[in-house]
């Protein structure tokens, strides 16, 4: 039977082994996930989920700035309808002074 070193094999499981091996000896957690990423085997995996929270941190200062010109616009508008309540109600001022006059 023709059987493979597990201290130097480099296939199956024997590197995960390995690992294992070594942080059990310097009392770490022992997790697949973070042994993938440590020999880069996770590198695409790892580019997403930069990218995918990329897009969340662009998406979400998108709807703050849609939410500021609208607010914006708002105020805008409110301070426009005070304006012209005001040049309105001088206006109905001056015709009741003047119709106060006429019939004078």
């Amino acid at each position: 039977m023709n059987s493979s070193d597990p201290e130097t094999a480099a296939h199956h499981w024997f590197p995960f082994l390995r690992y294992k091996k070594e942080c059990e000896a310097s009392g770490r957690d022992v997790s697949v996930n973070e042994w993938m990423r440590a020999t880069g085997q996770l590198d695409a995996k790892i580019a997403h989920e930069e990218s995918v929270a990329l897009a969340a941190k662009i998406s979400a200062e998108k709807e703050a700035d849609k939410m500021r010109a609208i607010e914006k616009e708002a105020l805008e508008k409110k301070t426009l309808l005070k304006v012209d309540d005001k040049k309105s109600k001088e206006i109905s001022e001056r015709d009741n002074e003047s119709n106060k006059t006429k019939s004078t």
